[in-house]
């Protein structure tokens, strides 16, 4: 079946845009951010997290400063694009407006409007393929601005809670009297939580529905890939790490965000420094696998059974 595009209304998103191969579809909202908010089989459940009820929504003096009176950053669920490093106010850009999306030959750009003050101009690619379980997400950023900026992409994807996430551990490699491995904790993050388990080849982060303490952590994880097993299907996440280049806190490609209702798979690219006019890319490949999540995430030798599977 070949790649059909059409406007849908979608949940309380409104006016949204589905793109499916008869395998796979994925809808991203046009009146506002842009967000992936769907993503599943067809006919089947959706992976990502919406968030109907608009329960998760930034608003303080910082933004209405920055942004205008009543200004907020609303997350709405679902995948999207953000600058890293974060601060406030910058990082919470409430993106509210229509988006404008190109059909062209190899996938469908999705295109808000230039952020005002910051003058960057953020936009994703979504691109599907006949006869496939994935797609490539081509993330970009452009300074408009007649400043020099220092950032990184960042791509957030909300996933619906119950599920466990694989993190790969660096491999020892040759070299054993240099250090290979960073590992980043904020400040909400117990390093003794239950839901994370440390091994020697992998970490895996178990989301817990009654489990209201935030948590996330960060990684350079060079492998550049990552797997979330939800039920009876998988989300891979894969991308390039590139060792020799600066990434953010702390040198983290790759980060993992808990609350109670969702989690969090982050990849950034490296830190960039733009001049006036340049921009930067980042590419996510997110595979969609009907792969029940059979495995014990306290036991390594059954997360490499399981990470075998995949093909990881």
């Amino acid at each position: 079946m070949s790649v059909e595009i059409k406007e849908i209304k979608y949940e309380n998103y409104g006016k949204c845009l589905e793109i499916s191969n008869g395998l796979i579809d994925v809808v991203v909202t046009i009146n506002f951010g842009p967000r992936i908010v769907r993503f599943g089989f067809t006919g089947g459940s959706n992976i990502l997290y919406n968030d109907l009820e608009r329960k998760y929504t930034v608003q303080n003096e910082k933004i209405e400063e920055r942004f205008g009176r009543d200004a907020a950053f609303l997350y709405y669920g679902g995948h999207r694009i953000w600058l890293s490093p974060e601060k406030m106010p910058d990082t919470y850009y409430p993106d509210n407006e229509p988006v404008v999306y190109g059909i062209l030959p190899e996938g469908v750009t999705f295109t808000p409007p230039r952020q005002k003050q910051t003058d960057m101009q953020l936009s994703f690619e979504i691109i599907m393929s006949e006869g496939t379980t994935d797609i490539m997400v081509v993330h970009s950023a452009k300074n408009d601005s007649k400043e020099k900026r220092a950032c990184a992409l960042w791509a957030v994807t909300m996933l619906n809670g119950g599920g466990t996430e694989i993190l790969p551990f660096n491999a020892e490699g040759e070299n054993l009297i240099s250090p290979n491995r960073t590992l980043s904790l904020w400040p909400n993050t117990d390093f003794h939580d239950n839901r994370l388990c440390f091994g020697h080849r992998f970490i895996t982060v178990r989301h817990e529905k009654e489990n209201e303490k935030p948590l996330k952590i960060g990684l350079n994880n060079f492998p550049g890939w990552a797997c979330y097993a939800n039920g009876d299907t998988t989300l891979v996440k894969r991308y390039v790490h590139s060792p020799s280049a600066p990434y953010p806190d702390y040198g983290c490609s790759s980060e993992t965000y808990l609350c109670k209702d969702f989690i969090e798979m982050q990849t950034l690219s490296p830190l960039y420094s733009l001049e006036p006019g340049e921009g930067i890319r980042h590419v996510e490949n997110l595979f969609l696998m009907k792969t029940p999540a059979i495995f014990d995430p306290l036991n390594e030798d059954s997360v490499q059974k399981f990470v075998q599977e995949l093909n990881l």
